[in-house]
């Protein structure tokens, strides 16, 4: 099975999710709505469709009609439970804003959602907010209320710069968290240069990712998580993700480490699934719907990073000479 966590994070998106209910509605109409906001974006993007009848119709031409797929209009808004705060949505394409649907069953263009500005959250983010989307033809209307993951932060000096990671080390990742935030994924940006006959002798930056740890559920402490690995695993990591070449050499530059952290809703999926695939689990996947009146999945989410993180000169060396990685020609 993917990793949960990701495929949330990247299906579920309010800006490219695909849906994986039917299509079909039976005997009513029924909305579906995906979003997944964060606090530290200047826009938050919500979509909202609707299952339909096919009328013994072709389902997969019918959902390729953005006339059957979308609410021609209503009313979307995010209220902040704290204050009372109402934020309206405006129903825009966002295909002018320069994001596109993935490909799959549905219609790919236009892609419509529901645009809100953050900054109309003003300078304090809302602990909770609420959903609420009324159409004419709904008998009643859609919500969703959600917790918001806010108050993220890599603790500084945790881990230590230069970093040093000796094969026999242990090194810790250390972060606060507010409570309502239950799932997180840690990775490192790892930032070297390269050049070969291919780039005329001439370094360029690259990059690759390490995913570390992905869903990480929250530990004895409801606001303070770490993980940790042995610097071992690093050199693995690279030796075995990176070409062997003698056209090309390489330099080592720097690592960035990113945190990124869903709220409650994510962790359900995550145990819901995990109670279902195990010994007395059934054969199918179970749906997890938070939306009232409706179907889908509203969460929030959150992503922190500390960039420009030194290597120290142990772990230079173990580079250019170590088992592991003495093949990639870092110099």
């Amino acid at each position: 099975m993917k990793n949960l966590f990701e495929t949330l994070f990247i299906l579920l998106l309010a800006c490219s999710c695909e849906t994986y209910f039917d299509i079909e509605a039976n005997e009513k109409e029924i909305p579906v709505v995906y979003g997944v906001l964060n606090v530290t974006e200047p826009k938050q993007y919500i979509r909202v469709q609707r299952a339909f009848l096919s009328n013994g119709g072709n389902v997969l031409e019918l959902s390729k009609n953005p006339n059957i797929l979308y609410y021609s209009d209503g009313k979307a808004v995010l209220t902040v439970t704290a204050t009372g705060k109402k934020m309206v949505g405006k129903r825009i394409n966002v295909e002018d804003v320069g994001i596109k649907r993935d490909n799959g069953i549905f219609a790919e263009s236009p892609n419509m959602l529901y645009e809100f500005d953050t900054k109309d959250w003003l300078v304090t983010p809302p602990a909770k907010v609420i959903f609420t989307f009324e159409n004419e033809s709904l008998l009643k209307g859609v919500s969703a209320q959600i917790s918001l993951v806010k108050d993220l932060q890599l603790r500084e000096g945790v881990p230590s710069a230069p970093l040093n990671l000796g094969y026999d080390r242990v090194i810790t990742m250390g972060w606060n968290h507010s409570s309502d935030t239950k799932l997180f994924e840690l990775t490192m940006r790892i930032n070297y240069q390269e050049k070969s006959g291919k780039t005329n002798g001439v370094f360029l930056d690259k990059t690759v990712d390490w995913v570390l740890k992905n869903n990480l559920e929250v530990g004895s402490d409801p606001t303070k998580g770490s993980y940790s690995f042995k610097g071992i695993e690093f050199f693995k990591f690279i030796g075995n993700i990176l070409p062997i070449s003698s056209d090309i050499q390489r330099n080592m530059k720097s690592i960035d480490i990113s945190l990124t952290a869903g709220g409650t809703e994510f962790n359900e999926i995550l145990d819901l699934n995990q109670a279902n695939f195990g010994i007395t689990g059934s054969n199918s996947i179970p749906r997890y719907n938070n939306i009232l009146n409706g179907i889908g999945f509203l969460s929030s989410r959150m992503k922190v990073s500390r960039t420009d993180i030194s290597l120290s000169s142990v772990t230079l060396d173990s580079l250019r000479f170590g088992v592991y990685t003495k093949a990639l020609q870092f110099k």
